[in-house]
């Protein structure tokens, strides 16, 4: 398995694996196709914060994950928020996840604190997350859509 830094050359294939994953029960609402779109412009262009990454293997595209820096008063340095993390099937229980998050680990070793959601229910990934040493935390989420 490669990991790479998601390129505009990855766009349709990201797309199509977005589809699939913001159409899944991983993810508690629907995601406009807009939405997909701007995500694969951000994490290919020049912001230093949200950057995309594809899982290839055998020169297929096979799976993909953003992930945002932001600081974090409360640990006093920078936080990684895993945003997601989509893995083709036929690939899955094959350690694809755990060698995702220990390059996550490896490249963004100056952070303090790695955060991630997941829906309950994916006991997959709350197994996997488990494994891999993530607790859960215990604020609740609230939000403001603008």
């Amino acid at each position: 398995m490669e990991i790479v830094k998601m390129t505009a050359a990855h766009h349709d294939d990201v797309r199509r694996m977005s589809e699939i994953f913001y159409n899944s029960d991983a993810v508690d609402h629907d995601v406009p196709a807009e939405s997909i779109e701007k995500n694969i412009a951000e994490a290919t262009g020049d912001n230093p914060y949200f950057t995309g990454y594809v899982l290839a293997e055998d020169g297929e595209n096979v799976g993909f994950s953003y992930v945002s820096q932001y600081y974090e008063t409360e640990i006093g340095g920078m936080c990684v928020m895993i945003i997601d993390l989509y893995i083709d099937e036929k690939c899955r229980g094959r350690g694809f996840g755990t060698q995702l998050f220990n390059f996550v680990f490896k490249e963004y070793s100056h952070a303090k604190r790695f955060r991630l959601e997941v829906e309950r229910d994916n006991e997959n990934a709350v197994a996997l997350y488990k494994k891999l040493g993530f607790k859960e935390l215990g604020y609740m989420q609230m939000i403001i859509e603008k």
